[in-house]
């Protein structure tokens, strides 16, 4: 790869794909390194009438850009973090991550809803696509009605308007990238809601054998306190064996100690059971924090809870 090179960077056609997309472009053009984007569309976005649980393919976002990588039609992608598997296919690498926005979740009220979510009436119903959402909701206040919602994040609100619900859950980063900071009536606290892995930090990845272009990327749009939190965050969910196909949270932080704090939950999709720990350890022991973190909640009850969900999503 030459300095001259453009770059091409692949990335979904949403609205917030493109966004995150544009701004590493942003951060390379300032840097001196020219970039196009290339819009690929992902199963995730053609099927829409399915949760994402029940499509069955961790990489249900990513693997079209992952062949477009391989193939070389593209030399690097940008991903919401979240949306990676817990283990990348062989020839992929997580060349950088960018600096990560808001982890949290944020309830959303219906227009005609005043309440925030701690003042919702007995019975009100929240809609999400996630289940680690609806676990989370649900192990908090089991009298909520939970329901599922697919589309981009402009459908979601289109779809809350026209409905009778009181409400539903959305990223906090997202909402706020697009402009729509706006909607947020409340942030949810983790003690409600830990985060989903990787939630708010954009991920970078590329071939790799394209050992230059990761030196570039490192020196440009990586940031290391994030990726240290990634790296406890994603070591957690390849213990647990899982991404978006169960309910499971991780959140890891630099505390005002200097060392790295994780927070992990697993729990039923009904909420009746929930188990919830969280760890402190020094920065260079990421990874055996987030394993270690994982497998106590797997030894507490965790894993009945998560074989309990494979076995009846089969």
């Amino acid at each position: 790869m030459s300095d001259s090179a453009s770059l091409v960077i692949g990335t979904r056609g949403s609205t917030l794909a493109l966004w995150q997309a544009r701004r590493i472009q942003k951060k390379l053009h300032r840097h001196g390194h020219e970039s196009t984007l290339q819009r690929i569309s992902t199963r995730g976005d053609r099927v829409q009438d399915v949760p994402i649980s029940e499509i069955g393919d961790e990489s249900v976002f990513t693997k079209e850009l992952d062949r477009a990588l391989l193939d070389g039609r593209i030399d690097c992608a940008v991903h919401s973090l979240k949306d990676l598997p817990s283990r990348l296919p062989e020839g992929i690498a997580l060349a950088a991550v960018g600096r990560r926005a808001s982890p949290f979740d944020a309830f959303v009220a219906h227009p005609d809803t005043a309440a925030a979510l701690h003042e919702l009436p007995e019975g009100a119903t929240v809609a999400t696509a996630s289940l680690r959402r609806r676990a989370q909701l649900l192990a908090w206040r089991s009298d909520l009605t939970v329901v599922p919602v697919r589309g981009n994040v402009d459908s979601r609100l289109d779809t809350l308007a026209e409905s009778d619900w009181h409400g539903m859950v959305l990223a906090v980063a997202g909402l706020k990238r697009l402009g729509r900071g706006e909607v947020i009536r409340t942030v949810i606290p983790p003690d409600i809601m830990v985060p989903a892995v990787g939630q708010g930090a954009l991920a970078i990845t590329c071939r790799t054998e394209a050992s230059q272009l990761r030196t570039l990327l490192r020196g440009t749009v990586h940031d290391l306190d994030t990726a240290t939190a990634i790296t406890a965050e994603r070591s957690f969910m390849k213990r647990i064996e899982g991404g978006c196909q169960v309910p499971t949270g991780a959140w890891a932080r630099l505390n005002e100690a200097g060392e790295l704090a994780i927070d992990g939950c697993v729990a039923a999709l009904d909420g009746h059971t929930a188990f919830r720990a969280q760890k402190t350890t020094s920065l260079d022991k990421a990874a055996a924090v987030g394993a270690a973190l994982a497998q106590e909640l797997l030894d507490a009850g965790g894993a009945e809870v998560l074989d309990t969900i494979r076995t009846a999503t089969q």
